[in-house]
Order: C-alpha cells, then sequence, then structure tokens
C-alpha cells in the first residue's frame, strides 16, 4: 500500500480533496519525527517505509503549467514488489551545486520544501530512480552530474547504484557541462494521476494553512497526520525499561556538554555541530565497518591469546610465527627478571571469547626465546617477550601475523584497530585513530581541559612518572578503551596490516582508586623484530634468525649482524658487572 492509498481510507481526507479550492491543486506530504520536518515524499511512497513515530502532514500546493508531481510508477511488475528490504531511500536538496541551481519542475513545492525524498529499488541506477520519480528538471539528466553527501567528498555519478545512498541526503551538483548520451535503461515508464502531489523532506516555513488530515479519521492535538498502517510493525520503538531518570540526568546535561563542545570546536550553529559529528562518526568506523576489513580481522584475530599464569590473567599476546608468540615484558611484571621466571607457570589460552567458551586451547609455553625491557642503544623504548610453546599442532590452523607484517607500511597516521583481552576478559577489538606526534601535546591538553576537577592528579602522576610525550620515535600513540589486560595486543592498520604491539597508556589514578589515561599508545615492531634477531644470532636460534630476517632493517649485510651480535655480548657484560 502507498501513501495515498491509505489516505484514501480516510473519508475527512476524501471530503477535504474534493473541495472545489482543491480540486486543481496538488497534495504536498512531509514527514515529520519528534516535531521537525525530516522529508517531503510522493503520493506513491510506500507505507512500509514509513516509521510508526513519524507523522504524515498534509497539504495542498498550487499545481504548476509546466509540471506536474503526481507521478507514480507504471510497471506494475515494480509496483508489486514493494517491500523493505528491496527498497532504499535517499534525500536530495531543492537547490544543487553551482550550474545546478534549481532542480525542481514545479516551483510551488520548491518554496516549501528544502529537501525531496526519493525511494528506489535496490540493484537499480540512481539516474533511473531520479527520472521515475519525476519531481526533477530533465536537465540534469543530460548533463554529467551526481550526488555529493555533504560531509563526504565522493560523488554518486548517475550510473552508479542506488544501494549506498539508504537513509543519506544529497546536493546535485554538475561535473562536467557536455551533454551525455541518453540510455534505455533509465527510462521507466510513469504516469500522471490528478490531484495527487508529491512531499518534500525539509520545509522552510513548517505549518499549514490546511488542516492536516489522519489516515485513521483522528487528529492528533498538534493538528498532525499520523501513519498507522499496520505494514509499518517492523519498525515499532520500545522504550528501554526503568530508563526515565537516566533519560531526565542526560537531558539535564545536555544542553552544557553542547556548550562545551562548541567553545572546544569553535562550531557556531547547529548545522555546524551535526557535520562535526557526522564527519567524526564516519571517520571512526568507515574502513573498518567494511565486511572485508571485519571478516579480515576475525581471521587474524584467531591468533590472539590471553597470557595466563596458574590460571590468572596477565595480559595479551599473538602467535608471531611457527609456535612463538610475542607479548609485553612487563605483563611478567614491571621488576621481574624474565629469564628467571618459570615458564611451566604460564599459558597461552587461544579462542577465548565468550566467559563459558569450551573451544578454547590451553597450550603451555616451553620457554622465554628473547626479551627486551627498556631503552636500546639507538634510544628506542622495548618492552617485549618472545614466549615458545610446547605444542606446535595446535596452533598449526591459526595465522601467523608475521606474515602480516610491512616495513614499508606507514604508521604515524590513519586508522588502527586493537585486538585482545582488555580487563582480563573475553576478546574484544577496538578500531580507533593514531594521534599523531605533533598534535599529542594538543591531545593531552584537550583532555585537561575537558577533566579540570582532577588537573592536580594528572599533574602529580605526570611528575613521578616523568613524561614525554615525544620521547620515542617508535611509539604509536591514541585514544583506546584497552587499558588493563590488553598489554601485548596486537596493533592493525587500515588495511590489516601489522604495525605495532600494544603496551600501556600514560595513566594516573583518581579519586576512588580508579585509573584513567590521557592516551594510549604502542610499540612499532621493526625495533623489536631487529632486536629479536640480534639475541638469536647470539643464541644461535638460526631458524628464528631466517624467518625474520626476510623482515629486519639488521639483514642488510654481514657487518650488521657482526655489529648487532657485539652489541648484544655488550649489554650481557655490562649487565653482569
Amino acid at each position: 500500500m502507498n501513501v495515498l492509498e491509505a489516505l484514501n481510507t480516510s473519508k475527512m481526507f476524501r471530503i477535504e480533496k474534493d473541495k472545489k479550492k482543491n480540486k486543481q491543486k496538488e497534495i504536498l506530504i512531509q514527514r515529520f519525527k519528534e516535531g521537525v520536518p525530516t522529508a517531503a515524499v510522493k503520493t506513491d511512497f510506500p507505507c512500509c517505509l514509513i516509521e510508526t513515530d513519524e507523522i504524515l502532514e498534509i497539504d495542498f500546493i498550487q499545481k504548476d503549467e509546466n509540471s506536474c508531481t503526481n507521478q507514480i510508477t507504471a510497471d506494475r511488475s515494480l509496483r508489486k514488489t514493494r517491500k523493505p528490504e528491496t527498497l532504499v531511500t535517499f534525500r536530495v536538496k531543492k537547490e544543487g551545486g553551482r550550474k545546478a541551481r534549481h532542480l525542481l519542475k514545479s516551483k510551488a513545492l520548491s518554496r516549501r520544501v528544502q529537501y525531496v525524498c526519493v525511494y528506489a529499488f535496490r540493484g537499480e541506477k540512481i539516474k533511473t530512480a531520479l527520472r521515475r520519480d519525476g519531481r526533477f528538471n530533465n536537465v540534469i539528466f543530460r548533463k554529467h552530474c551526481a550526488l555529493s553527501e555533504f560531509s563526504d567528498e565522493l560523488k554518486h555519478e548517475w550510473s552508479n547504484p542506488v544501494d549506498n545512498l539508504d537513509g543519506k541526503s544529497f546536493q546535485v551538483v554538475v561535473l562536467s557541462d557536455k551533454n551525455q548520451p541518453d540510455s534505455q535503461d533509465d527510462a521507466t515508464p510513469v504516469t500522471t494521476e490528478p490531484n495527487v502531489a508529491s512531499g518534500a523532506d525539509v520545509a522552510e516555513t513548517p505549518g499549514s494553512s490546511q488542516n492536516p488530515i489522519s489516515t485513521e479519521q483522528e487528529k492528533n492535538h498538534d493538528g498532525n497526520t499520523k501513519s498507522t498502517n499496520p505494514s509499518t510493525k517492523w519498525y515499532a520503538v520500545k522504550p528501554i525499561a526503568d530508563s526515565e531518570e537516566i533519560l531526565g540526568i542526560l537531558r539535564e546535561q545536555f544542553p552544557v556538554l553542547l556548550k562545551q563542545l562548541k567553545q572546544r570546536e569553535k562550531l557556531k550553529t547547529k548545522s555546524d555541530v551535526q557535520k562535526f559529528f557526522r564527519a567524526e562518526y564516519g571517520k571512526s568506523v568507515e574502513n573498518f565497518l567494511k565486511v572485508k576489513k571485519v571478516k579480515q580481522l576475525m581471521k587474524l584475530s584467531d591468533s590472539v591469546c590471553q597470557i595466563r599464569q596458574e590460571g590468572s590473567a596477565l595480559g595479551t599476546g599473538f602467535l608471531l610465527f611457527d609456535r612463538y608468540v610475542l607479548t609485553n615484558a612487563h605483563v611478567f611484571g614491571e621488576s621481574t627478571d624474565v629469564p628467571q621466571v618459570n615458564a611451566a607457570q604460564f599459558t597461552a589460552v587461544f579462542g577465548y571469547e565468550d566467559l563459558d567458551s569450551e573451544d578454547s586451547k590451553h597450550i603451555p609455553v616451553e620457554q622465554v626465546t628473547a626479551y627486551f625491557h627498556g631503552n636500546d642503544d639507538k634510544g628506542r623504548y622495548l618492552d617485549y617477550a618472545l614466549l615458545e610453546l610446547d605444542d606446535v599442532e595446535n596452533t598449526a590452523e591459526y595465522p601467523k601475523l608475521l606474515c602480516y607484517y610491512h616495513p614499508n607500511a606507514p604508521i604515524n597516521r590513519g586508522q588502527i584497530c586493537i585486538v585482545g583481552h582488555p580487563g582480563e576478559g573475553v576478546k574484544k577489538m577496538d578500531p580507533c585513530f593514531i594521534i599523531e606526534r605533533e598534535n599529542r601535546i594538543e591531545a593531552a591538553n584537550k583532555h585537561k581541559t575537558e577533566n579540570q576537577h582532577l588537573i592536580h592528579l594528572m599533574n602529580e602522576a605526570c611528575s613521578e612518572q616523568k613524561w614525554n610525550f615525544l620521547a620515542y620515535e617508535n611509539q604509536i600513540t591514541y585514544d583506546s578503551c584497552f587499558f588493563h589486560g590488553s598489554s601485548g595486543s596486537p596493533v592493525f592498520d587500515v588495511d590489516c596490516n601489522l604495525i605495532g604491539i600494544h603496551t600501556g597508556g600514560y595513566k594516573y589514578k583518581t579519586e576512588g582508586d580508579k585509573t584513567w589515561s590521557f592516551m594510549e599508545y604502542a610499540f612499532s615492531m621493526q625495533p623489536i623484530l631487529d632486536n629479536i634477531r640480534a639475541q638469536a644470532l647470539m643464541k644461535g636460534l638460526l631458524n628464528i634468525v631466517s624467518v625474520i630476517a626476510a623482515f629486519s632493517n639488521a639483514s642488510g649485510t654481514a657487518g650488521q649482524e657482526n655489529q648487532n651480535d657485539v652489541e648484544m655480548k655488550d649489554a650481557e657484560e655490562s649487565e653482569e658487572l
């Protein structure tokens, strides 16, 4: 059922439509949600796309002689396939970009609305959907045009499918003035019905001189029409039980938080705020919401394990190659002499993804093969331990993450994803953004500004721990929810390359003995691999040397190998002294 068919079930609507003053007018249908106009729809708009908490406002507008917005799809095969899962909707602004100012045929419609809402069938072209809609001037189909999303530079050309447009708002932009060849594929038969008009997403002047008509033959107190067609039951919204108090608190806090956000980000209007949140959300999830990326991360996450000592969780590790797991040295304790630990007390638990998981694999640690905790001879900070497991068969099915390391992959900016066991719990992942080296001080100051009531605790921690956000070239900083228990987690870039090992955060204690952090950090893989290779050379572990050689910057010449060997011997002698 479409909107017009639902309206015609109302006697009040039929009487209003048949009045003499409305005979030569068209129907304007606007969608409202929470009292705000959201979109204008045509009369053939499927009722199944209207949500139960939406309001439809009905009015009549002047019919232009040179245009008619009362077009419906004449292809009956399409009209019968209006199921929610086969449809998408998107909004188009009435004014396009440069060279595309006047898009709508109807001047009356253009005066009343800011946006028009278009519905389309999945798989069809954008041009086909807009042509069938019938409200747009034909000139946009003769030019090389595209739909441009306001918060994105991406352009959707007419030949693109509509599938990725669902729920978004666009502006028509002209890419080229040259006339484009028309295509039979873009033509969908339409027919014109009398006394039928389309609606719009956003009205410039909300309200109407006419009394809106209810599809239930009833009027709401605010005079708007609410669609209650049974076909919209899939979209029913249920309130969260016992949430009234929390909702009240959040509503009280909102004006203050909004004011702080505007001041901090220098935002002036509500539109600026909306664009800010769209941009931030889009950046945060864009790449790691792609199904291909998620599948790849799921595969790689199988190699992540929890490090336990006699059953108690200590941190996270991951299968680097063969039977060797990489984790942080401090997982064994800040002051622990790692080589002296009893390896038999430790296990690597793979597949711990549910509290009641019965598929977890507990593999004992045979020995600590290599480790380093402190500054190396080049001033880089290293915190790692390479553990050898005593069972290679049980790990054969898991990816070896060294194969996903590329020495030339950039690590100073962009999106990353961490996979580990935060809070000593089940395996989780956290996509976030790298805080570039040049922006670390600004990020720290921003954290102070937002938490001024804790600034004395931050200063104490900074003084005691002697923080230096710019001390190490091999450090990667970011703002993550991963903290205790996640040390040793692998860090992947947006292409699912292994770039580092999550190590810690600039943390401080708050009231109630809670721990907060300015930012979290990892250390890049290259210095770790170089150090592992140097130790393996010194110990005669040629199998490890050969595996890491292809990934190590220290693999260039025999002279470099000898130099590393000497450096490690010198370090060992100094420790003995």
